[in-house]
């Protein structure tokens, strides 16, 4: 293991050590908060009936993604210490290999055999930790800000599947199917040929996340990145490579190891911006705002379109800014419900009412409160 690496947490906190001498502003303020991410996307079906087992009505797409994350966390001045919970599943499938899945789980005859040729690669970890975060403030111009909140993330991991197959398989019903393929991945739980090493040791993730926001009278901008630069250190983690045939004298041709792992955690990217449309107003001097949005992730990418509207409500004994969002994504057709306020925000994106029914979900809910 390459002890050079610069991702190793002593050179994290060479940041952290000169972040006081490097910020302009600094908030006199105690915080605590609250938050719960979640964005799921499924290319073959629905995503709650992928996860049923592949129990649903299947779809021409291909792919999946899905991440999981809450914290609970503190903030003293600009600094912010946080207990983090953190999930996340990758795979790259064809729809051809997704559709041999869908008929064996769902029990269904073919009247002609089907045999396809392709892989599925996967990137699954799960884990909980620590994060460490500093605000860097600045005020260039009048009525503008920047924000910039790089943030030191170490998990201890719990789960991990991490690599590919690839081969022919064919299937007719669910006494006559199999084929041949490679393997090669690492794991705590082997689900493909179920035999197991035990594991004896949990791996460590250390990531760079970093969220900046820009504030002027005409544009507001909020990125967040996750994992921009990662290092998952597994020692004695659970390997296979092998080939696995059902139309050979074997069944399984290869060996299982342990070995010490070195893996890139893929990076998630968020941006948002909005800006005021003058000229639109409805019953009121309030003008909408413009609202676009992008999630960008190596499986695939998404665009929010759309507007939101600020609007002053009596809330809690006080008069409090509260902005309505409203977008839609139209390659995945999936409408994106927010809400902002100075306390709470949240979003709700489908492409349907009934969420079992959506190939695409997204859920996140932040409280925060200063005192």
């Amino acid at each position: 293991m390459d002890d050079s690496l610069p991702l190793r947490p002593c050179c994290f906190l060479l940041l952290f050590l000169t972040a006081p001498l490097l910020s302009f502003a600094t908030q006199a303020e105690e915080e605590v908060q609250y938050k719960l991410e979640h964005f799921s996307y499924a290319g073959p079906m629905a995503v709650l009936q992928l996860a049923n087992n592949w129990h649903g009505n299947m779809k021409p797409g291909r792919d999946a993604i899905s991440f999981f994350q809450h914290e609970i966390s503190i903030k003293k001045n600009n600094f912010t210490l946080g207990l983090l919970s953190r999930s996340y599943h990758q795979f790259s499938i064809e729809n051809d290999f997704a559709r041999g899945f869908y008929y064996y789980n769902n029990e269904i005859s073919l009247d002609e055999e089907l045999r396809v040729e392709g892989s599925v690669s996967a990137k699954t970890y799960s884990g909980m930790g620590l994060r460490l975060a500093y605000d860097f403030l600045f005020n260039p111009f009048s009525e503008t800000s920047l924000r910039l909140t790089p943030s030191i993330v170490a998990l201890r991991l719990d789960d991990i599947i991490w690599g590919q197959f690839k081969g022919e398989l064919f299937y007719s019903d669910t006494d006559n199917w199999g084929g041949t393929i490679d393997l090669e991945y690492g794991y705590t739980k082997d689900h493909i040929v179920r035999r197991p090493l035990k594991g004896e040791s949990l791996g460590q993730l250390y990531g760079l996340d970093l969220e900046s926001e820009w504030k002027s009278p005409w544009l507001d901008v909020i990125y967040q990145g996750i994992n921009l630069f990662s290092r998952v250190y597994w020692d004695g983690l659970p390997k296979t490579k092998a080939q696995v045939s059902t139309e050979t004298a074997f069944l399984l041709f290869g060996y299982e190891y342990f070995d010490d792992v070195i893996l890139h955690a893929p990076a998630l990217h968020y941006i948002q911006a909005s800006g005021p449309l003058s000229n639109i107003s409805v019953l009121s001097d309030t003008a909408f705002n413009w609202l676009t949005s992008a999630r960008v992730t190596p499986i695939k990418s998404f665009y929010y379109h759309g507007f939101q509207y600020p609007s002053s409500l009596d809330i809690f004994g006080g008069t409090h800014t509260v902005k309505f969002g409203f977008q839609h994504d139209f390659s995945t057709r999936t409408t994106r419900l927010s809400l902002d306020h100075a306390n709470i925000s949240a979003v709700l994106a489908s492409q349907t009412l009934d969420v079992s029914r959506s190939q695409q979900l997204v859920a996140k809910f932040t409280f925060h409160y200063r005192f």
